[in-house]
């Protein structure tokens, strides 16, 4: 068995949410009157902006890793200027800044997708001991300022887009645009949030595992598998090695998704490794692991997480077959996804369920149909208490 990146990155909504925030805004409409004397100071939501006028209030639903959410919109769309700013609460605070950097990138990602976008400048900044960025980005026509805020469990967007492009326009055009876009950006500030509705769930101290007669249970999940007959358990110590050459692995590679898989990693506790045959003497092309991964938010949906992996986190030589499923075992729901190896000539199937708030993972690593049977009699033998 390769130590390979195997493991869920649950990085937040995802990039589709990004998107929804960050599209173009609409084509102005003309505000009358000087928008600098006739200020529109908002008060709701528990921020306050300084808006040069009403803006327009909408909600929307949007799908997220924990299934259906809503966010709010505020947009006034000026002659000179479009003004908005975007929030989404989430279940629980989020505090890892690695995972919210992971996050920003996401946004970034979101917002170069525009047609003729090109980042000028991203800037880390901190609101109040908060973790934040700063986007600057233009096309032909537009300079769009972006400034991201992740604040306890809310994320802020605050977004004004400005006439002309920055590299392009006079020094008056230049002036003006920095006016306008410090005026409106520097007003934020929060007044009031609500608490949390959910803490995330830490992955205990000890799981109650045992492995007796080919069988692996785990007390803390209420779980139970078993093991392919003469397969080999593979020791905690080795386990946790392959912990650290797929750190290694990460910090070789090139790809933007050795970060969000590291961190998930991180994450990741490794209850089962059982091969084919003993790794010492042989090079096992079949595998069966179960982990138990710490997710930001226990009202997680396993599709939502597998479709996440299949969109954007498989290796290069991976190949994703067919379309994530659902399936039940033992009365839970899992979600699970195939994806092929050309490089190894293998294939894994990937199980998700949330148990407890965590994501109980299984893997079925195998390289000949006759190993896939195998591993999946044992998959049949799920229990749940």
């Amino acid at each position: 068995m390769r130590p390979t990146i195997l493991f869920l990155c649950l990085i937040l909504v995802n990039i589709n949410v990004f998107a929804q925030i960050s599209a173009s805004p609409p084509p102005p409409r003309v505000v009358t009157g000087d928008s600098h004397r006739n200020n529109y100071i908002l008060k709701e939501d528990g921020f306050q902006i300084d808006f040069p006028a009403k803006p327009v209030r909408t909600i929307s639903s949007i799908d997220t890793a924990f299934g259906k959410t809503n966010m709010v919109n505020y947009k006034l769309a000026a002659s000179l200027a479009f003004y908005g700013v975007s929030i989404i609460d989430f279940p629980t605070v989020i505090e890892d800044k690695t995972e919210i950097n992971l996050r920003l990138d996401a946004l970034r990602i979101g917002l170069l997708k525009e047609p003729q976008s090109r980042l000028i400048s991203e800037t880390e900044i901190s609101f109040g001991g908060n973790v934040g960025r700063e986007f600057v980005l233009e096309n032909t026509e537009t300079t769009l300022t972006v400034r991201a805020l992740f604040i306890k469990q809310r994320f802020f967007q605050l977004t004004i887009a400005t006439k002309g492009s920055l590299l392009r326009s006079s020094d008056r055009v230049k002036n003006f645009n920095k006016k306008t876009t410090e005026k409106y950006i520097n007003s934020f500030y929060v007044t009031d949030l609500a608490a949390p509705s959910m803490t995330a769930a830490e992955l205990p101290k000890d799981f109650g595992i045992e492995i007796k007669n080919e069988k692996f249970s785990s007390k803390f999940l209420g779980f139970s598998m078993n093991v392919p007959q003469n397969w080999t358990i593979v020791e905690k110590e080795q386990t946790e090695m392959f912990k650290d050459l797929s750190a290694q692995k990460f910090e070789n590679s090139t790809a933007k998704i050795d970060e969000s898989l590291a961190f998930s990693l991180k994450n990741t506790e490794f209850l089962l490794v059982a091969t084919k045959t003993q790794l010492e003497s042989s090079v096992s092309s079949a595998s069966l692991l179960i982990a138990a991964e710490k997710v930001s938010f226990p009202n997680f949906v396993p599709l939502k997480m597998v479709e996440a992996y299949s969109k954007n986190y498989i290796e290069a030589s991976e190949k994703v077959l067919g379309k994530p499923g659902s399936t039940k075992l033992s009365g839970v729901d899992f979600a699970w996804i195939e994806i092929g190896d050309a490089k190894l000539n293998s294939r894994k199937r990937i199980y998700i369920a949330n148990r407890k708030g965590i994501a109980l993972e299984i893997f079925l690593i195998y390289q000949k149909e006759d190993e896939l049977n195998i591993l999946l009699d044992s998959l049949q033998s799920v229990k749940f208490e």
